[in-house]
């Protein structure tokens, strides 16, 4: 067989392909390194501390949020932003000693010891997810660093209680609505937080539920709407049951949808509430003329 212009037998053939492939892997982590190197300060970690730090204020808006507005009970939750366990799935080897120099300490002021931290874990994700990606064979190059620098899956999220003077987990001893509401309120303070910063000032606050509040009794979905409100968001929500009539709303437009079985069609009717009483409304699309009594 040629390889070079030069006949070889197959297995020197082999040899000489895995001695070049191993040189150019060699080639092209020390190519790595040294672009991770040079470009640290100013390009990968500086946009990573940006985000970082970016997502970190975004967290305290949303618990903010949380504080102004406690449960009918005086329950209060808290959003905690941690990252993840080091040594459990996807936590970067490193990641609490470069995580602390990336968000309380400015990239201008690293030391070269701070860029040794924050480099070699950077450096610990690429290999990590190259090995990953190889095992899988799938991803580019470019995808393997897009998924090796997101700081995203660094973190995991979890909600906390206030309770008996302190915070606990959520998944401590609770009513079932105790919990769905520690589920729920905190997702309405981070639309209201989200919307509320920025062009999304002037938007509409739209929420989408589907099944919203399931497991949850009457006067806790009751408090849910008055956050709704609170929150100063607006909704759409489908439930098999709710109809969102509830004092604490001032007003809500209401179409059940209805059908039987056999009936290749569904009637829409529509109501609203204004938050004393429900009162049917007329269809203005309606294309036939109702029946004569």
């Amino acid at each position: 067989m040629l390889y070079q212009n030069r006949a070889e037998r197959p297995d020197q053939l082999a040899a000489r392909l895995a001695d070049e492939i191993a040189q150019r892997r060699e080639l092209l982590t020390a190519n790595e390194r040294e672009v991770l190197e040079n470009h640290l300060q100013a390009e990968i970690a500086a946009e990573v501390q940006k985000l970082l730090k970016a997502a970190d204020l975004q967290v305290q808006a949303i618990n903010a949020e949380l504080h102004k507005r406690p449960t009918s009970t005086g329950v209060r939750y808290r959003l905690r932003w941690e990252p993840l366990v080091e040594g459990s799935e996807g936590a970067p080897v490193g990641l609490d000693a470069a995580r602390r120099h990336l968000l309380h300490t400015n990239a201008d002021l690293w030391s070269a010891a701070d860029r040794r931290v924050i480099g070699t874990m950077l450096q610990q994700r690429i290999l990590a997810e190259r090995a990953r990606a190889e095992a899988a064979g799938t991803g580019s190059l470019r995808e393997q660093l897009a998924r090796a620098l997101d700081y995203r899956r660094w973190h995991v999220f979890r909600v906390q209680r206030w309770q008996d003077g302190q915070w606990r987990k959520l998944s401590g001893p609770a009513s079932s609505g105790e919990r769905a509401l520690g589920l729920t309120v905190p997702l309405f303070a981070a639309v209201a937080s989200f919307y509320g910063s920025g062009p999304q000032a002037r938007a509409p606050r739209l929420v989408l539920l589907d099944e919203a509040f399931a497991g949850i009794d009457d006067a806790a979905r009751a408090h849910c709407m008055a956050l709704i409100h609170e929150f100063d968001l607006d909704f759409v929500i489908t439930s098999e049951r709710e109809w969102a009539c509830y004092a604490e709303l001032p007003g809500v437009s209401i179409c059940p949808l209805l059908r039987r079985e056999g009936v290749n069609a569904v009637l829409v009717s529509r109501w609203s509430w204004d938050g004393r009483a429900r009162r049917r409304e007329d269809d203005p699309d309606r294309r036939f003329e109702p029946a004569e009594a």
